[in-house]
């Protein structure tokens, strides 16, 4: 029997900590609240300046939002580019990473895959009214496709089948037995007889079952003839055992949908998801100071200054603030020189993150001749599952993921060569669609573990535990260290969501506002404030 642990690890494996959180939000685990109102700071009553460390989401939105509400803002971004985790590659995007590997992107123009976050859910309302403010054109993502795969050695060996299939005869056989099981009376204690009734007549239309509340199969899980014209008629496709569904383990294919960040309608930015922190850097301009690598975090009782090198050159200089907002990566911020107090710096020295990486290919659109247009089919193995592109219907030529490994999958893929990572993928695909893996070109691939400057995706549950983080630590690093601020989506009940970053921020703006509302001279911080 499968325990919900090691269900929302499965979870995980598929889509990162993100999906695992959502289930455990689902299944009562959490105890988070509804996402916080719009932002409303109040203006600054006087000049404060905030220096911003790190240009992702979380480091965009707190400078806008500063911005606007009249505080002098500098932003210090060690990267050439801005977004961190949201991070779409083209053609002649160069991947860096820190095994030595470089890889630039053969692409063709207007191609492009989304390295980080890739679809944005419809209650996600701050993300979506950013892109509703900036005028950043969204489309539908399709993240379920049911004419799409599953694929498991275990399940007719090893041929692909359609996710419909797995979802009609999952639906079916459980139908069937439920029936059998109320017929019997084994549910009077349940139902009464009028409920009885009508719970047998509601399971033959949920399940598909025959007069003789069986099921043998349905139109519903596909046709292997296709209905035609005059008098060809459609033939179902042999229903799967149960024995075999059990055996797939793929259960994530057919509930993917069922979570709420999940949910249709998915929404991209047309483009690419970097239109979004592009949007934010065309209002923000030369308040962002690019190539600008954190060294050292000094504060006084007045003010937080903080020290720069530029990677390239080697050049420092130093920012001074009243406040100052931390958006980068709690592992690189434990190695940077700072004078938090001893607390926090252990805290900032126990997080861990986890693993992440996707490989993507360019090719002639194999997958719409089979049916497929847009969605996910799953494989049991660690590349995870190949994604098909939701936008540019019968182009040419389209980006496929091979691989969006998360979890120990990951780790195992991470410690392969760039190729081989590569090359599990092409064959993860020639799988689940034969002969069209030599179609492939340009494969490409971003293991965030690897990234500079973000070396992991997301941070593992702040439960406790085994391979966790402590919830002690996530209590502590919500509250600012002295004149610094944390904001991440690691600091949310959204975790790995750009709509986390956002609240994350927003939270700690009003911390801000707050303070210096009540400090309106800047007066030196209390003795319990200050860092040692």
């Amino acid at each position: 029997m499968t325990s919900r642990r090691e269900f929302l690890s499965r979870i995980a494996a598929v889509g990162g900590f993100g999906a695992a959180y959502t289930s455990m939000r689902a299944l009562g685990m959490t105890g988070d609240t509804d996402p916080a109102a719009p932002l409303r700071l109040p203006r600054a009553e006087k000049k404060t300046r905030v220096v911003i460390l790190g240009a992702g989401m979380a480091g965009l939105v707190s400078a806008y939002e500063l911005r606007e509400a009249g505080y002098e803002v500098t932003v210090l971004e060690a990267r050439e580019r801005v977004g961190g985790r949201n991070w779409s590659v083209r053609r002649g995007t160069r991947v860096t990473m820190t095994d030595g590997s470089e890889q630039t992107c053969q692409f063709n123009e207007g191609e492009y895959f989304n390295a980080g976050p890739a679809r944005l859910p419809s209650h996600h309302e701050t993300m979506l009214g950013y892109c509703r403010k900036f005028g950043v054109a969204l489309e539908t993502e399709v993240n379920q496709s049911r004419s799409a795969f599953m694929r498991s050695d275990r399940v007719q060996g090893g041929k692909p089948f359609r996710i419909r299939q797995a979802m009609a005869d999952t639906r079916g056989h459980m139908s069937e037995l439920l029936t059998k099981a109320i017929n019997r009376r084994r549910l009077d204690d349940q139902l009464g007889a009028d409920d009885r009734e009508r719970m047998v007549e509601f399971l033959r239309l949920y399940g598909d079952l025959n007069k003789q509340n069986e099921y043998r199969g349905s139109e519903r899980a596909g046709y292997q003839t296709l209905p035609g014209a005059f008098d060809r008629k459609g033939v179902a496709v042999p229903p799967l055992s149960m024995h075999e569904l059990l055996d797939a383990d793929l259960w994530i294919a057919i509930m993917f949908d069922e979570f709420i960040d999940w949910q249709a309608t998915m929404l991209q930015p047309v483009g690419g998801m970097d239109h979004i922190p592009k949007a934010f850097e065309s209002r923000l301009g030369e308040i962002i100071k690019r190539q600008r690598e954190i060294v050292q975090i000094r504060q006084g009782e007045k003010s937080v200054k903080v020290t720069w090198r530029h990677p390239g050159s080697g050049k420092t200089g130093t920012i001074e603030a009243d406040y100052a907002v931390c958006t980068l990566p709690f592992n690189i911020l434990a190695g940077i020189d700072t004078d938090f107090a001893e607390p926090v710096k252990a805290a900032l020295g126990r997080v861990r993150y986890d693993h992440s990486l996707k490989v993507a290919f360019e090719a002639p659109r194999f997958w719409e001749e089979q049916h497929i247009y847009g969605g996910i089919s799953y494989v049991k193995s660690d590349t995870g599952l190949i994604w098909y592109p939701s936008h540019g219907f019968h182009s040419p030529t389209g980006i496929v993921l091979g691989a969006y490994s998360n979890g120990e999958a990951a780790v195992r893929m991470g410690e392969l060569p760039v190729n081989a990572r590569i090359a599990a993928a092409r064959e993860a695909i020639e799988h689940v669609h034969p002969g069209c893996s030599e179609s492939l070109t340009h494969g490409i691939n971003v293991t965030w573990a690897q990234v500079p400057y973000s070396l992991g995706p997301w941070v593992k549950p702040w439960e406790g535990g085994e391979g966790n983080n402590e919830p002690e630590d996530y209590t502590l690093l919500n509250q600012p260290a002295g004149r610094v601020y944390f904001a991440s989506a690691n600091l949310s009940q959204m975790p790995g969501w750009q709509e986390g970053a956002a609240l994350s921020a927003h939270r700690a703006l009003g911390l801000i506002a707050q303070r210096a509302a009540e400090n309106p001279l800047n007066s030196p911080l209390p003795v319990e404030s200050r860092t040692s």
